[in-house]
């Protein structure tokens, strides 16, 4: 007799493999909003520098 329990549905799903993908999709969506608030910030600065070069080029 076996203690252990199964734990896949009629699918062959594992609960271990819904609680990996559960994990991952919270671990990719935590770096997503770091990278993008990051890129965000960069993407400005490049804009600002963009801009005062091309106003010292006009007035020079």
């Amino acid at each position: 007799m076996s203690t252990f329990t199964d734990n896949s549905s009629s699918t062959g799903v594992s609960v271990w493999k819904i609680v990996a993908i559960v994990i991952a999709v919270l671990a990719v969506v935590s770096l997503i909003g770091p990278i993008l608030h990051a890129a965000f910030w960069i993407g400005l600065f490049a804009l600002a520098v963009i801009g005062a070069y091309s106003l010292f080029k006009s007035k020079g």
